[in-house]
């Protein structure tokens, strides 16, 4: 049955990762919300820099709060349409789960991936491409808890999955939650 998977949770928890686990065991197709930033970075003619995508970002969700699924509703909704489960990354502010609660017609899973603070630092210190430090993760979880009321998000999800180990232990807890979701 068709369905929306919506990912939550801080930078470096495993949203990705989860995700990835989740399209190969299940029929779902990942749609990357942040898409839409490099989108309007490419529309603006500026390179891909962490500081420009931080402010195509914030200046997205100033002008819409729900604007990172908008742009992205009609992928989501193909997904939908062709009996697949939408995989959503990631589901940052109220106003976008609201948005795909209130503009999706078919049931609405939040999955809340969660790390420990050092955790996720210790990944993002070695992750190639986006790599951070943990002053980056630290300004960042600040931006999101005050910015997006990210908390509120968390709150609402349907399900928790704390990821501290490993990926086997993080695909084990993926799979009890297809089972007990129906997926």
């Amino acid at each position: 049955m068709p369905c929306v998977v919506g990912i939550c949770g801080l930078t470096g928890a495993g949203k990705t990762t989860a995700l990835n686990i989740l399209e190969a065991t299940i029929n779902g197709r990942e749609i990357y919300l942040g898409k839409a930033i490099f989108d309007e970075l490419d529309r603006q003619g500026v390179d891909h820099a962490p500081e420009n995508q931080k402010r195509v970002r914030l200046e997205l969700r100033a002008g819409d709060a729900a604007a990172m699924v908008r742009r992205n509703i009609d992928q989501i909704r193909e997904c939908i349409e062709d009996q697949q489960i939408a995989l959503v990354d990631a589901v940052m502010s109220p106003a976008e789960l609201d948005c795909l609660q209130y503009d999706i017609y078919c049931p609405i899973h939040l999955l809340h991936i969660d790390a420990s603070r050092l955790v996720r630092a210790a990944r993002l210190e070695n992750r190639g491409k986006r790599s951070m430090t943990l002053q980056q993760v630290d300004d960042r979880d600040q931006t999101e808890r005050q910015q997006l009321d990210i908390e509120h998000v968390f709150s609402r999800s349907t399900t928790r999955i704390v990821n501290e180990g490993s990926i086997d232990e993080l695909a084990r807890a993926l799979a009890d939650f297809v089972s007990r979701g129906g997926l």
